[in-house]
């Protein structure tokens, strides 16, 4: 298991901020690898590291999460657009609750089933 130099709640809490910040811009979608290269342009100054290494925020999510596009679907405030085999990604703006990530965590995702008795 790889061993970062912050927490993960500050880890997250960064992310979300990040891409918060970069999706609010003009309420327009962004192509999901300029969102990529946004979160680590704008992440660097935090300085992530593993074992004395400097990663970037997309290597984090990758490692931990299978990627960012996993990390995205996680929640329901962010959106995924796929237009001619495109993805872009959109913020849902008002499903943030005060600034609690965890209210937006999906249960499960679409490719999930629950069954109910």
């Amino acid at each position: 298991m790889t061993q970062w130099n912050l927490s993960e709640a500050h880890i997250f809490e960064i992310i979300h901020k990040t891409l918060i910040n970069i999706l609010s811009d003009e309420n327009k979608s962004y192509h999901l690898n300029k969102v990529v290269e946004l979160l680590n342009k704008e992440a660097i100054k935090y300085k992530l590291n593993d074992n004395k290494k400097l990663n970037s925020f997309s290597k984090y999510l990758k490692i931990e999460h299978r990627g960012i596009l996993n990390f995205i679907e996680e929640y329901n405030f962010y959106g995924i657009i796929v237009d001619n085999k495109q993805r872009y990604v959109t913020l849902y703006k008002e499903l943030i609750k005060n600034g609690d990530f965890n209210y937006g965590k999906r249960i499960t995702k679409d490719s999930d089933w629950i069954i109910i008795c």
